[in-house]
This record gives C-alpha cells, sequence and structure tokens, in this order.
C-alpha cells in the first residue's frame, strides 16, 4: 500500500511522455506451457509452465479491460485486447474452514536473455480470496529477496471498479505475496493462511516493474476456497519498443541508491539533443528541472534541499524517456 500515493503522480505524468508500450503476445505449445513473445521490445522474449492442481487447460485471453486511471496502464498503455494467460486452481475438495490449503498452480517464466531493468512490468488480476507468492532468479542465478520484490510494486488497485465497488488486494512484503481482497484481516500475513470459504470479488489486482537483471519470474497461486474454483489472469508489458541489446547499451544509469545530496545520471549514449532531467515529487510535481546543454555523457543533480522521502528522476526528450525512482533517506 506504501507504493498507492506516491505512484499516482508518476502515472499521472507518464501520460505526457513518449513511450511506446509493448504487450506480450502467448502461445501454447504444449500441455500447461508455451511461449511468449514481442515485436522488436526492451524485453526478450520467453518460455512458461504451469504445474498444480489445476481445473482444465490453461487459456489465453483478449478481452480483458483495465480501469481507467490505474498506474499499470498509465505508464504500459491500455490493456484493451492484450493477451493475458488465465490459471483456473480446483477447489480445495473436501477442505474445511481453518485448515491448511492444499491446492495450488506455480506459473515460471523463463526469459531467453536476461530481462533488463526498469524496462518492463507484469499485472495479476483478480486476486479475491486466493494467495500469490512471488519469487524470481537473478542474472547470476541468485534467488531474488523478498525485500527487492516489495520494491517492484507499483499500486494495488481495483482492475473493474464500475462493476461492485473497490476491491483492492493486500499486500505482504514480507514474504512478497499478495492476498485476496476478501482475506479476513486476521488472516494478513503469508504464512498463517489457510482455507477460508470467504465470498468472492471481481477484480483485486497489483502492478509491478523490476528493477533489476532477471532470468526467470515465477508466481504461486494458492486457492484459499473450499467450494470454489479460483483463477487469476497475468499480463507482462514491455516500456520500450526497441531490441533489448539496444536498451542495455544506451538506458541511463541514475546513482546512488539511496542519495543524500547528490545523484548522477550516466548517459551510455552522446549527445542526447533536447535532453531534459526533472525530479519529481510524490504527486508529480517537478521540483528540480534540468537542460544539460554539454553534459559529456555526465548529469549531476544537487537534492540536498529536498525533504526525505521518495522521488522520480525522469530524463527523456522527443525520442527518449527514462524514469528512475529515487530515494533520500
Amino acid at each position: 500500500m506504501k507504493r498507492v500515493i506516491y505512484i499516482i503522480g508518476l502515472a499521472l505524468f507518464c501520460l505526457y511522455g513518449s513511450f511506446a508500450q509493448e504487450y506480450a503476445t502467448f502461445q501454447i505449445t504444449g500441455t500447461h506451457q508455451g511461449s511468449g513473445s514481442f515485436i522488436n521490445a526492451a524485453l526478450s522474449d520467453f518460455s512458461w509452465a504451469v504445474s498444480g492442481t489445476l481445473n482444465g487447460e490453461v487459456q489465453i485471453l483478449d478481452n480483458e479491460v483495465f480501469d481507467d486511471g490505474n498506474a499499470f496502464e498509465n505508464i504500459f498503455g491500455q490493456a484493451d485486447n492484450a493477451q493475458n494467460l488465465r490459471i483456473q486452481v480446483a477447489m480445495n475438495g473436501a477442505g474445511t474452514n481453518g485448515q491448511p490449503l492444499t491446492s495450488s498452480a506455480t506459473l515460471t517464466l523463463f526469459f531467453d536473455q536476461v530481462a533488463p531493468p526498469d524496462a518492463w512490468g507484469f499485472c495479476v488480476v483478480d486476486i479475491d480470496v486466493e494467495n500469490c507468492l512471488f519469487s524470481a532468479t537473478d542474472e547470476n542465478d541468485n534467488q531474488v529477496p523478498p525485500e527487492v520484490i516489495d520494491g517492484w510494486l507499483m499500486e494495488l488497485f481495483d482492475a473493474d471498479l464500475n462493476e461492485d465497488g473497490i476491491n483492492i488486494p493486500k499486500w505482504d512484503a514480507t514474504h512478497a505475496a499478495l492476498l485476496g481482497s476478501d482475506t479476513p484481516e486476521d488472516y494478513i500475513v503469508y504464512n498463517n493462511l489457510v482455507i477460508g470459504g470467504m465470498p468472492s470479488s471481481e477484480a483485486p489486482a497489483a502492478g509491478f516493474m523490476p528493477d533489476i537483471p532477471l532470468k526467470s519470474l515465477t508466481i504461486t497461486f494458492e486457492n484459499l476456497q473450499d467450494i470454489y474454483n479460483t483463477s487469476y489472469h497475468f499480463y507482462i508489458a514491455s516500456l520500450e519498443t526497441t531490441s533489448v541489446s539496444e536498451f542495455l547499451l544506451n538506458y541511463p544509469e541514475v546513482y546512488p541508491v539511496p542519495a543524500s545530496d547528490n545523484i548522477c545520471i550516466s548517459l551510455k549514449q552522446t549527445p542526447i539533443p533536447d535532453l531534459v532531467v526533472d525530479i519529481m515529487n510524490a504527486s508529480g510535481n517537478v521540483l528540480i528541472h534540468k537542460k544539460p546543454a554539454d553534459c559529456n555523457g555526465v548529469v549531476n543533480l544537487n537534492i540536498s534541499a529536498l525533504p526525505a522521502g521518495v522521488y522520480f528522476c525522469r530524463i527523456y526528450n522527443p525520442s527518449l524517456s527514462y524514469v528512475k525512482k529515487i530515494i533520500k533517506p
């Protein structure tokens, strides 16, 4: 929930940027497995596989619509007609309220090349009484700690606000887990969850944007119902329509993070005409605005006058737009 406030300003501001987004397309190539692809995007193609106590086949749908105004849509584009994976998990059968859950499914994406940081995002929709646990491996095949995944969370939102009110999932940062919007308050910690048999809501959702290179991403989806089959929808999108190699070669580096007094922006490609650098607060207000005339590949900004908090550094010109989160302790 901590990201809901400050991401709103960023999302609204990005509407004026020059992002060229690309949602993935999916193809089923075997039982509960397949591949995904992008067209010249800053995210490599991938293969995927699903296993567990599934109810029927994995489906590919393209008739979902996000509610207007959420951060994932504003940054990655409207999901109208964009493909998503629908994964349905069988009910817990003879399980009863208060018993450990027994039904789950695991979706894993394996990227053909290392997925670059700050270049893509994923979204899960329809997490009502279920639970999603996120894990990943980095470019060195190490497990990504939950506290790092916690930093990827952009926003918790209702993807279907106009239907039945507000349904927003809960987030357990300690375990990097989404908990259903209907999950009782005394079940707000991931490892306390048991079969609940609670009523189902419509479209609680969450959007994420990884900020480190990844080789794989895994979602473990668990059914907390004892009388219903449950499902979720998975989207993946690239921020820029450019090749992976071009993105890795040219995207700016912003450091240090966190930063107390100064930040340095290292540009991989120079010169960049009409370059602008803005520091924005949580509301999207520009606090520092700079047009470096001749930066020789490096831009330095003094942020010592800013109070402690979360900010965003936006580097852009008519053909480039890049955003990086900044933390000032």
